[in-house]
């Protein structure tokens, strides 16, 4: 045996040898000599965006073929957007973008679609990677050697429109044609059709006396009005048209679908996306087909291939193609069109799609009928010959059939009599119940075998009526003797009863006893019969209702049905015994419950609910009655002890419940507002109490959340005001009666307005003025501050742009979010949308929270804010200083601005200690790169010594009220005469006096 030292050189050579040999592998050539494309990044860059149709094909054409034929390339896909965004502001960002991601020599091809993606990617040659290999597609032949003339190493495949050919259909579909009509817009791709045309036309090659029209730039409305006259010798030919003179853009199918519907004479096109959406036909190009052929020749270059060796690409990848029900719709015969690849739409015909089946079918049936003729003519024949014998032998059977009736007859009372035994034996051993009959007199039972099956004994153990009342329950013996006695005595007509029996094994099942007797002349019973049916699943049914009537099925708590009688019966006790003021109410309502249970779905909230149910039993202690009235609510009924054991049940409950709860990996803080009704002063009865204290604990609500209130009959009044309240705002909102006021930022470096702030307003036509303080939390609680915000927000955004459309600068809004809304599982897609649907851009819009929306659940709401912050959008705290103030927040929530609340800047000029405040808060903002804002400065000093401690922004009555949007643009204007007299700041230096007493004062057009 070969020893490991002489073995490990000889696997070490063997390894040197595989690694060389892969080596060589890797470097060897193609089959055909070429070196193939391994790991090479291939851009491919779109005119147009991602959702267009022609677009999507030669993407879906190159793709596909690359992945075919080059693997291993990596592919990567840019979209210009030209047609919807012809900006070149929008070429140069994505220019930048590419160089950053894909430097100097990291680029091994290029790949365009379409005109303006070859003189982009042309550019990107010229100034980052050279002359690298570059394939075009989409371009018509004279655009492609215009832009490319002098370059090197450019090859394409020009965009090969059929126009003669679909002239021509066009032609032969109406002989009297004399007029066509170009429908494009003024992009390149438009334009290039006239010239395309007048080519064609000077060649010779369009039918002879055709007049050519282009239709002109019109909106879309004035287009369709245009078509709609046109006279019957026409035709339309479709080139480009993705946006009308007022820069509306629509897709090409819908725009096509919009012009068909009312043109008046049939349109035809030139690209095969556009089948069965208007155009009637035409000799269509294939997006797809040409993508195919583009990535073929890029993957030619790939493998080294000069450009001079690359074959011309002759191929226009076109078919003849009609939509029958347009051709149908202007009486054109889809035949006139001569022979097509594709005709769609048109209608199913069973004879002409089945024809051949038709006639096979026909044949077969044809043939069965003349086999059915003969077969009846040979079996005539024989019923004739049988009929015959069949006489003959008539009279020899029927004295036969008399003897053999009889006999059949005596067979026949034998058998029936065996059936009935064999029935009744297979109805007791098949039934489910046990089968009994007793003889009376004799005291003898006879059981079916189900007996053992259901008791595990033998039936023989039990054959009297005393070893069977042996066995049932001692509770239920008595009143199953009397029923059997009452139905023996002739009292009852039925024997019917249920009890329990026990098994063997100790168990007991229960039983439903049914029987009935005979009696003799003399009226005393002589046998008996019944059955004996296992009613014990059912029983146990009943038993698992009555729970599931009594008990909530989550938390296993009693619930309302259980706690009103529970306090009924101490409230009459309580008056039987003649004692006052021991029985109270607490109401438990979980603060922001329904946040939870919408964010992060019912599994979790019901999770929450189980845990919160045991956390108030163990925290309300042992002895007192706890029900879960539904929801978020419980309710814990105190008896006995002092006037302050209510408020003490309370304290401890919400003690219990300050812990956070983990629920799915998730840390919940969960706070309860509780109120407190006493037995007799605030109800005489259960639905008074659980009334009034529900209305306490709404007070407790309003107090603040997270407290403890006692009923006071003044709750009433605010219960049945806050109901009002909730109905106006509804009719408010429904009627559009709320508005938007916007509270001026300024800069306290420049003066300059930098944003504003949306706050809300509502004037009621019966309450008056309502302040937010008052309506808000009212919308809250309802829900109907959810479509309230996303108005707010939709709002607030057009005046932002439209604010910058009137040249008021690059200014920010800001819009406070409740944290109802943060709590709303596609609260960041909303917000997305509206900014895509209003156009204004994300880093002008700034959110405002405040710190208490973030104690409901830190972990939820930081991912919101994230999401939202990588869209662009900025973050606020607002009011900090007056919630929980921790400057934790400031390090791990992601904001990007400080809101300091009015209580900080009151006395800023005045006091030492206040301006040290607010200086740190400022110095640690701006070292985690956070600006600061002051709210509510209403003096020239305290702008001074804000702007000094380093407040970025300055908000409040010393510069404007919150202003309706039509007296911003007075504002601003009266704004910049003022400024020049502001303290602004330079570094840490004021280098503009204080203005006068009058300059402090918000100027009387916008105050």
């Amino acid at each position: 045996m070969t020893s490991w030292p002489a073995i490990r050189p000889i696997r070490w050579v063997r390894g040197c040898v595989l690694l060389l040999g892969l080596l060589l592998a890797a470097m060897a050539p193609s089959a055909d000599g070429r070196p193939t494309a391994v790991n090479r990044t291939v851009l491919v860059l779109h005119s147009y965006h991602q959702g267009y149709e022609w677009t999507h094909g030669q993407a879906d054409g190159i793709t596909r073929l690359l992945e075919a034929e080059a693997p291993t390339a990596i592919v990567i896909a840019y979209y210009l957007d030209w047609k919807r965004f012809p900006d070149r502001s929008g070429l140069e960002l994505l220019r930048a973008l590419i160089a950053f991601r894909h430097p100097q020599g990291t680029v091994d091809a290029i790949i365009t679609t379409d005109d303006a993606a070859l003189e982009f990617a042309l550019d990107l040659r010229r100034e980052l990677y050279g002359p690298v290999p570059l394939v075009h597609g989409g371009v018509i032949a004279a655009t492609a050697r215009q832009l490319t003339a002098g370059e090197r190493n450019v090859a394409g495949v020009d965009e090969g429109k059929d126009i003669e050919g679909t002239v021509r259909m066009a032609a032969a579909a109406n002989p009297k044609l004399r007029h066509l009509f170009l429908l494009r817009d003024q992009t390149e791709s438009g334009l290039a059709l006239d010239v395309e045309v007048e080519a064609l036309a000077a060649a010779g090659r369009l039918p002879a006396g055709l007049e050519r029209h282009v239709l002109p730039d019109l909106p879309f409305a004035r287009l369709e009005d245009r078509l709609a006259t046109l006279p019957p010798d026409s035709a339309v030919l479709l080139g480009s048209y993705a946006s009308d003179a007022d820069g509306m853009v629509l897709p090409p199918e819908q725009f096509l679908e919009l012009m068909s519907e009312r043109s008046s004479a049939p349109i035809f096109g030139l690209q095969d996306f556009l089948l069965g959406h208007g155009i009637v036909g035409g000799s269509l190009l294939s997006a797809q087909e040409h993508g195919r052929a583009v990535g073929r020749l890029a993957v030619r270059m790939l493998n080294g291939d000069g450009v001079a060796g690359l074959p011309a690409e002759t191929n226009r990848s076109v078919s003849r193609a009609a939509d029958y029900r347009q051709a149908e719709r202007y009486g054109i015969d889809a035949m006139s069109f001569g022979p097509l690849d594709r005709l769609v739409n048109k209608p199913f015909s069973f004879m002409e799609t089945y024809r051949w089946l038709v006639v096979t079918v026909g044949g077969v049936l044809l043939l069965l009928f003349g086999m059915v003729l003969v077969l009846s003519f040979a079996l005539r024949e024989r019923r004739m010959a049988e009929a015959a014998l069949r006489v003959s032998n008539d009279a020899l059977s029927d004295s036969r059939r008399e003897l053999q009736a009889k006999v059949e007859e005596l067979t026949a009372s034998k058998e029936a009599l065996r059936g009935r035994e064999r029935w009744m034996r297979l109805v007791a051993e098949a039934s489910r119940d046990i089968i009994w009959t007793w003889d009376v007199v004799k005291d003898r039972r006879v059981l079916s075998g189900r007996v053992e099956e259901l008791l595990g004994v033998d039936a023989v153990s039990i054959n009297s009526l005393a070893a069977w009342f042996e066995r049932v329950h001692p509770d239920d013996r008595a009143h199953a003797e009397e029923e059997l006695c009452r139905h023996l005595s002739g009292e009852l007509p039925e024997y019917r009863v249920e009890y329990r029996v026990r098994h063997r094994d100790g168990s007991y099942l229960w039983l439903y006893a049914t029987g009935k007797a005979l009696f003799d002349e003399q009226g005393h019973p002589t046998m008996m019969g019944g059955s004996y049916t296992d009613i014990t699943a059912q029983k146990q049914q009943q038993a698992r209702l009555d729970h599931l009537a009594h008990y909530d099925s989550l938390t296993g708590l009693p619930n309302r049905l259980m706690l009103e009688r529970h306090v009924d019966r101490l409230i009459a006790d309580n008056r039987a015994s003649g004692k006052a003021g021991s029985l109270a109410l607490l109401f438990l309502d979980m603060d922001n419950f329904k946040f939870i249970n919408d964010g992060f779905g019912h599994k979790a909230g019901d999770e929450l609910l189980a845990m919160m149910g045991r956390r108030i039993s163990k925290g309300a202690g042992e002895g007192l009655f706890i029900a879960r009235l539904g929801g978020d609510e419980f309710v814990v009924v105190v008896q006995g002890g002092d006037a302050g054991a209510p408020a003490e049940v309370a304290r401890q409950v919400e003690q219990a419940l300050a812990a956070p709860f983990l629920v799915e990996g998730q840390h919940f803080y969960v706070s309860c507002s509780i109120g407190i009704a006493r037995y007799p002063w605030d109800g005489r009865c259960f639905d008074d109490l659980l009334q009034n204290a529900d209305t306490a604990m709404y007070r407790a609500k309003d107090n603040g959340r997270g407290s403890i209130c006692t009923f006071t009959a003044d709750m009433n009044l605010n219960v049945v005001e806050r109901m009002q309240l909730l109905s106006r705002a509804r009719l408010a909102f429904d009627r559009q009666s709320f508005s938007l006021h916007y509270q001026p930022q300024a800069a306290t470096a420049d003066g300059r307005v930098r944003g504003f702030e949306a706050l809300v307003r509502w004037t009621d036509s019966e309450l008056g003025p309502v302040s937010p303080d008052r309506f808000i939390p009212v919308c809250e609680d309802s829900g109907l501050i959810v479509p309230l915000g996303l108005w707010v927000l939709e709002t607030a955004c057009v005046e932002a742009v439209g604010l910058a459309c009137r040249g008021a600068g690059d200014v920010t809004m800001s819009v406070n979010m409740s944290a109802v809304q943060l709590a709303q599982h596609d609260f960041v897609p909303r917000v997305l949308e509206i900014l895509a649907r209003t156009g204004l851009p994300p880093h002008r819009l700034e959110l405002e929270i405040t710190e208490s929306q973030m104690i409901g659940s830190l972990d939820a709401a930081i991912g919101k804010l994230n999401a939202l912050r990588q869209a662009g959008i900025h973050i606020a705290l607002d009011d900090f200083g007056t919630g929980y103030s921790s400057l934790t927040y400031l390090r791990t929530l992601p904001i990007n601005t400080l809101k300091l609340d009015k209580a900080f800047i009151d006395d800023v000029h005045r006091r030492p200690d206040a301006r040290s405040m607010v200086s740190s808060i400022s110095r640690i903002a701006h070292d985690l790169s956070r600006s600061v804002v002051a709210e509510g400065v209403e003096e020239a000093a305290q702008w001074e010594v804000l702007a000094q401690m380093g407040c970025d922004l300055i908000q409040g009555y010393f510069i404007s009220r919150p202003l309706p949007a039509d007296r911003i643009d007075a504002f601003l204007a009266a704004w910049e005469e003022r400024r020049a007299g502001l303290p602004l700041i330079d570094g840490d230096d004021v280098v503009v006096g204080m203005p006068s007493a009058a300059a402090t004062r918000p100027p009387s057009p916008v105050s």
